[in-house]
């Protein structure tokens, strides 16, 4: 008794540790089955076959198209032999619609011995185009009639005919791409322009940026012919080489009030080669285009077949953004560093191309840069038609920085060394597609030259090129 109370009291000293059996588990009771086994464990479902990627072995096209089967290999981005995996094929129905050559696609992989048949099931939309057309633009207008083929024999091959009549410009173009030989990755394009315009050399004064004073106005006729050889290494990436021979020469050069002047340039061949990489990774699908591209040209006067020696350095780059579903935001950069240009090859800027709130070729030099913002919303689907408006901001940098010595180039007083010109617009428009056809038929922009605090139309109707 005494042994007992003594441990009890060391136990509630402070710092005494007194160790305790551990407790003694309850017997494990035994399970009520009510006369019943118990439930066997439910096995885990099987997990799933990994997907294997196939091999494609061949391409059918069906419906109405006249698509040749390997054409539908080069628009969908996809070889014979390519590896693909099930469930790409929305992916290839993408491809095939970015081409604009379709109304609509269905895409199939068929098993077949070996791999896998890309079947192909095209609605074409209307190749070609025959349409007059009619162009009103600051100071200029024409009309014309062009013959476009996009889809020529249905091999994706590209034809192009059109000849104009205007007050100040008139021309006849033919172009023909094949954009894959023979179903191989080389493509070959042949041209021939011929152009006779008046063209306008604004004097431009630093002092006054809204004047539109005429310095000197010429006559000139072009006659040109080229050929081009390219390798697509991937569709998105294709490297070419272009060499091509003109004829220039000027008449009736005289300023506002007519009195006699000295041509720009003297008369001459202008043989040139061209060489280019393009990086064009863009997707388009009725009026609306994302992705981006980018375009390095080196172009230079040919030795001894050239009346003219310049070199010209070319960089462009645009990047696509498609939003809200059919709202597209585009970005376009683009930069020209010339040395001793011949006057038909000069930089200019104003016009559809690049600065909208200004008269058609205001600027020019040998370097220029441009950059340009354009937001496209869609207004209207009805039937066939898709009615699109846009909203820009346009920007301009041109200067004479690397002028001719050699005397071939007459430059006026306002085209003396490092003159340069920094110009900006703003404005709005619209743009009508036909959903059965490639080409956008309509476009009409306003736009206001901040700067000049004037206002210029531009209406292109036909052949479009905005």
């Amino acid at each position: 008794m005494l042994v007992a109370c003594a441990s009890i009291a060391q136990a509630d000293e402070p710092g005494v540790v007194v160790d305790e059996p551990p407790p003694t588990p309850f017997p494990a009771q035994p399970a009520l089955s009510f006369g019943l086994a118990p439930p066997e464990p439910v096995p885990p479902p099987p997990e799933p076959p990994p997907v294997e990627p196939v091999r494609v072995v061949g391409f059918r096209v069906k419906g109405h198209s006249k698509l040749r089967a390997r054409t539908a290999s080069y628009l969908s981005h996809v070889d014979v032999g390519d590896d693909v995996m099930p469930g790409d094929e929305q992916e290839l129905e993408a491809a095939l619609m970015s081409s604009e050559l379709f109304e609509s696609a269905h895409v199939e992989l068929e098993p077949v011995a070996g791999g896998v048949i890309v079947v192909c099931t095209l609605d074409d939309k209307m190749s070609w185009i025959a349409a007059p057309t009619a162009y009103v633009l600051p100071s200029h207008w024409s009309v014309g009639a062009g013959y476009a083929e996009s889809d020529l024999g249905g091999t994706n091959r590209k034809l192009l005919l059109y000849g104009q009549l205007g007050n100040r410009t008139s021309l006849f173009l033919a172009t023909y791409l094949d954009p894959s030989i023979h179903g191989t990755k080389w493509q070959a394009r042949f041209d021939l322009y011929t152009l006779h315009e008046i063209i306008d050399e604004y004097a431009n004064p630093s002092s006054d940026p809204t004047s539109q004073a005429v310095a000197r106005e010429s006559t000139e006729t072009f006659l040109d012919a080229g050929a081009l050889i390219g390798y697509a290494f991937r569709w998105w990436a294709v490297a070419d080489a272009r060499l091509r021979g003109a004829y220039v020469y000027y008449r009736d050069s005289h300023d506002a009030v007519n009195n006699p002047l000295p041509a720009p340039s003297i008369d001459g061949w202008d043989f040139a080669g061209q060489e280019r990489i393009t990086l064009d990774h863009r997707s388009h699908f009725r009026g609306v285009t994302w992705g981006p591209y980018v375009q390095l040209m080196l172009e230079e006067a040919v030795p001894l077949l050239s009346t003219f020696q310049y070199q010209l350095a070319t960089v462009r780059a645009y990047y696509s953004w498609k939003l809200f579903g059919m709202h597209e935001f585009e970005l376009r950069m683009n930069g020209n560093v010339g040395r001793h240009m011949s006057f038909n090859e000069e930089q200019t800027a104003g016009g559809v191309s690049d600065l909208r709130g200004y008269d058609v070729e205001q600027f020019r030099g040998d370097t220029r840069a441009m950059f340009r913002a354009e937001y496209s919303v869609p207004i209207v689907n009805w039937r066939m038609f898709y009615l699109r408006g846009i909203g820009f901001f346009d920007s301009a940098y041109v200067a004479f920085n690397n002028q001719d010595p050699s005397g071939q180039r007459n430059y006026l007083p306002s085209q003396a060394p490092g003159d340069s010109w920094l110009r900006t617009d703003a404005g709005a428009g619209i743009r009508l597609y036909v959903s059965s056809i490639v080409l956008p038929l309509l476009g009409f922009d306003v736009a206001r030259g901040i700067e000049a605090k004037a206002f210029e139309y531009y209406f292109e109707l036909g052949l479009t090129d905005f």
